[in-house]
């Protein structure tokens, strides 16, 4: 039935192509997701695609076997989204821009040689529907503050509600240019943030570093 949810957007966009959904400030996307749409029987799997041009971009699209606000409501936690397979330690604070319907800064370190700290500001509101029942929201971090040897960490979960009320689709963007950081480095980071917020929606622990 994707399918047919996908035609009948493309009708809904032929008649209104000059409608375009805002997204609110401090939560706008980098670019679309380029891989390409889900088909078939959903499944909990991220299919992934990867770019170096520049710095490294390494893009997700994944679905979870739950109603999106249940989806939305398992995201909402720094322990769910922390980037703990590439760090040592860190720290959070929850609510400190108030203006976003949820935010929190996670403070990072990472000791390996030498000691890299540094501070992700992570913001996140509905842009369609309620926050119990999104249709479309987005999550969205980047660096703030800390070591110059990252000078770019950024990234986007688009949360989307599909044809079945049961299955949601998360879409990631993910960009990284940093001393030392891999392509397959980020990848694994996408691929646990995705299976965390797996996991989380099932009521289930964190899985190990892939």
């Amino acid at each position: 039935m994707r399918w047919l949810f996908a035609l009948a957007l493309v009708g809904i966009v032929a008649c209104q192509h000059d409608v375009e959904t805002p997204f609110p400030a401090g939560l706008e996307p980098f670019e679309p997701d380029p891989v390409p749409p889900l088909t078939g029987t959903p499944t909990e799997t991220l299919q992934t695609q990867t770019n170096d041009g520049g710095f490294i971009h390494v893009y997700g699209r994944g679905d979870v076997l739950a109603p999106p606000g249940t989806v939305w409501a398992a995201a909402k936690n720094p322990e769910v989204l922390a980037a703990v397979c590439s760090t040592t330690k860190h720290t959070s604070i929850v609510g400190d821009e108030p203006q976003y319907e949820y935010s929190f800064v996670i403070h990072y370190e990472e000791d390996n040689i030498l000691t890299v700290i540094w501070d992700d500001q992570w913001r996140f509101g509905t842009v369609e529907g309620t926050p119990d029942a999104p249709t479309l929201a987005m999550i969205k971090h980047q660096k703030i503050d800390g070591s110059s040897f990252i000078s770019r960490s950024e990234g986007t979960i688009e949360v989307l509600a599909t044809d079945d009320d049961n299955v949601t689709e998360l879409d990631f963007v993910e960009h990284l240019d940093s001393v030392g950081a891999s392509t397959d480095d980020v990848l694994r980071g996408v691929t646990h943030t995705y299976q965390s917020i797996v996991a989380a929606t099932h009521g289930l622990p964190s899985p190990a570093c892939p």
